[in-house]
């Protein structure tokens, strides 16, 4: 047998793999489910998105650029000054991806020196599973920062012996899977120590676009030196199989991300690009989306503050943070709801050293309709 690779033996599977089997077995003997796991919302991708893609796909597709064609990395500038009211180059600053989740994987390679004694990336725990298994794949120390309370990841309060050693600090903020928001002075804090101590600080902005009263802010306003952020279409505007991001920022290193994207290849197509151009373009069918959010989270935080289930943040993402009720741990509540039908993540797979245990998260991803039944479901679990 071939050797592998000893990666492999320090993870186990991949939370949402995992969670897919559950449901595929509970779904072949006849269950009903109502499937609150996977952040995959049943909403269409509006129609005007569909249809630039479609006009895109031409007779002879030739080989798409890691840097994507000129209109796309235009198209998230002007989102980017729109939004945020940050001006960058979209030729120096800017680079599409196939969606956050490989740019998330990939982007410690490009600080990371396997040999050298500051080799650690620092993330937030819980968070998303890819900063770990990321850093570890590029060689790096990986160090998950436990959070609590608010969930706001606050780096300044980490120790000098561990900042001595790191070159890659995670922010997450909308915070998946706890929907907290970074202050914009809180960012700006993070940005200093990074810029004083030569450290890369990444903001994973996937959901920045899906709050509910306040607006978040991007890592960008404090400056780009130093500093990249991600988003994503695939809950902005319904694009999760299209595979399509962008990574922003600091426009010394965006042209070495690019150079370093070009050794595995990693290049969105370019009907795909056609099709983000038309998203990160518009803003009436995003504010359209956040509505039908808002109309699920209301619905399903009266149920939760009718039967006394405490809701911790989820002031933005798609997601619901509960914390799970007295005698009760992540894991056991998950399995009685998913007996009942009630598909949810227990809040440990999100997290490597402790984060999210005794919690569930919530995606708001069924319907309105499907989610009044799945509160009746639960009602009678009750």
């Amino acid at each position: 047998m071939a050797r592998l690779n000893p990666i492999f033996e320090q993870l186990s599977s991949y939370p949402i793999v995992e969670l897919e089997r559950r449901k595929a077995r509970l779904r072949a003997a006849g269950k009903r489910l109502f499937d609150f796991g996977t952040g995959d919302p049943v909403e269409p991708t509006p129609a005007f998105i569909r249809q630039a893609l479609v006009d895109a796909v031409l007779p002879s597709c030739p080989y798409p650029s890691v840097r994507g064609r000129p209109a796309v990395r235009q198209a998230v500038a002007t989102y980017l000054q729109r939004r945020f009211g940050v001006a960058v180059d979209p030729d120096r600053s800017v680079l599409p991806t196939s969606g956050s989740k490989e740019a998330v994987f990939h982007l410690p390679q490009l600080v990371i020196d396997a040999a050298a004694p500051d080799k650690v990336v620092v993330f937030p725990d819980p968070g998303y599973p890819v900063y770990h298994r990321g850093a570890l794949f590029a060689g790096a120390e990986s160090h998950a920062v436990k959070l609590d309370g608010d969930h706001i990841f606050r780096p300044w309060l980490l120790p000098d012996a561990l900042l001595d050693r790191t070159r890659l600090i995670w922010l997450n903020s909308p915070h998946n899977p706890s929907g907290a928001i970074t202050p914009l002075a809180d960012l700006q804090r993070a940005a200093d120590l990074c810029r004083a101590r030569g450290i890369l600080l990444v903001n994973d902005e996937s959901y920045a676009d899906i709050y509910q009263d306040q607006r978040p802010h991007s890592l960008l306003e404090t400056g780009l030196d130093h500093v990249l952020v991600l988003h994503s279409l695939s809950k902005r505007s319904g694009m999760t199989g299209y595979r399509s991001g962008f990574v922003a920022g600091d426009p010394t290193l965006v042209p070495r991300l690019a150079e370093l994207r070009s050794n595995p290849g990693l290049a969105p197509q370019d009907f795909v690009n056609a099709a983000a151009c038309a998203a990160w373009s518009d803003d009436d069918h995003v504010a359209d989306r956040r509505a039908i959010f808002l109309a699920k989270k209301a619905l399903l935080c009266a149920f939760f503050d009718e039967v006394g289930i405490e809701v911790r943040g989820s002031e933005a993402t798609i997601y619901l943070w509960l914390a799970a009720p007295a005698g009760e741990t992540d894991e056991t509540w998950a399995a009685k709801l998913l007996e009942a039908g009630i598909v949810v993540s227990p809040g440990r797979i999100f997290g490597v050293a402790g984060g999210g245990e005794g919690f569930v998260r919530v995606a708001l991803v069924p319907s309105l309709e499907e989610i009044r039944a799945a509160i009746e479901a639960w009602r009678t679990l009750l």
